[in-house]
């Protein structure tokens, strides 16, 4: 009796180390609802995907006509990451996705999906624009901020007009890296395509309940100096403008909003018109600080050439994250210091508001 009992404790051990420490199958399930219409949704397209070594479909089922869906697959183990992986649906034509957290319920999944409206799109709310010059070139982020706040709740979505439509300079020529970011904040890889109008470009990205974000990051050969130009194709929507610490920027009507705490960038508000032209000085990068040990090698593979470009340029989503990491909310948020002189960080930099026509600049100190 005792070698029993001792035996199936060591098999329930076994058991409870392996579990813990290996993939286990999992069911999934769970129900769609159209939160549009508050009621269950049939029909719909899933797919189960695994986070461990990369985003991995496993299985793909439809919901019934009660919403409901099931998956039985294996996923990893709860102790190895905190997200396993997500739930991913499309509804006409969008996809939403459901992440599925360690040790949450698998078996009471609401996966949510809207109606689409194609004939009133938005306004972006936000518009915010990075410089980082280099040594013949330099590398332009715009990043559109839209606000869904329709009720009932409704995605927007127009492929024949786009839900945004930008300006791309001349020099870019017609290469631009796209990318968007719901309110999961998951960026995914989009689009750009050429319209009638010269060098105005569409996305065709769909715009969800809640918070919603387009960015746009391309090249423009540049020299210390050279000004740019750049357009807005929406009234009554502000500009955003940061450069680096190192940089100086100079232009009609600008505000200066001091500097990004993170970075200690320097941030500045222009009034909200159609087109906009600044002076651009200087070198400088918003990558954090630590990859600034980066060797000659690494940095020339990051370097993105002319030639190779279309190839080369996904490395700017990379960018793209370490700039938004640098304090997006703030650039949404920060109140322009109007008619003072912001503090320097550093003996390096300064920002002036106010001065020459209502030019405002950081300029760096003679040393």
């Amino acid at each position: 009796m005792q070698h029993l009992i001792l035996s199936r404790c060591v098999s329930l051990l076994v058991a409870l180390a392996v579990t813990a420490g290996l993939p286990a199958q999992m069911v999934v399930k769970g129900t769609v609802y159209n939160e549009t219409t508050g009621q269950p949704q049939a029909g719909v397209s899933l797919s189960l995907v695994s986070f461990e070594g990369g985003m991995k479909p496993l299985e793909d089922v439809f919901s019934g006509s009660d919403g409901s869906f099931v998956f039985v697959k294996t996923l990893p183990s709860s102790s190895q990451q905190p997200m396993l992986g997500m739930v991913r649906a499309e509804y006409e034509g969008i996809p939403y996705s459901t992440l599925i957290r360690a040790g949450q319920d698998t078996g009471t999944l609401r996966v949510a999906v809207y109606a689409v409206e194609e004939k009133q799109l938005p306004t972006p709310s936000t518009h915010v624009v990075i410089f980082e010059p280099g040594a013949g070139e330099m590398v332009v982020n715009e990043s559109f901020m839209f606000t869904n706040e329709t009720d009932p709740p409704r995605a927007y979505r127009n492929p024949e007009r786009g839900t945004l439509r930008f300006y791309l300079p001349p020099e870019a020529k017609g290469i631009v890296q796209v990318s968007m970011s719901g309110a999961m904040g998951m960026p995914l890889r989009s689009s750009a395509t050429k319209t009638a109008q010269d060098n105005v470009y569409m996305v065709d990205a769909p715009i969800k309940p809640g918070e919603n974000r387009i960015d746009i990051s391309y090249l423009v050969p540049h020299a210390s100096g050279d000004s740019f130009t750049g357009r807005l194709l929406y009234e009554g929507v502000t500009s955003r403008l940061a450069v680096p610490a190192d940089v100086t920027l100079d232009g009609e009507g600008l505000e200066s909003m001091g500097r990004e705490p993170r970075t200690q960038a320097w941030l500045f508000q222009t009034a909200a018109v159609e087109s906009y032209t600044v002076t651009i000085s200087g070198e400088g990068s918003m990558r954090p600080p630590e990859s600034a040990s980066t060797t000659d090698e690494e940095r020339g593979a990051m370097r993105v050439a002319a030639a190779p470009l279309a190839q080369e340029l996904y490395w700017l989503l990379g960018l793209i994250g370490a700039v938004l990491a640098v304090g997006f909310a703030y650039l949404y948020t920060a109140k322009p210091a109007l008619g003072a002189e912001p503090v320097s960080a550093g003996p390096s930099a300064r920002a002036g508001a106010g001065r020459a026509k209502g030019s405002a600049r950081s300029r760096r100190r003679k040393s």
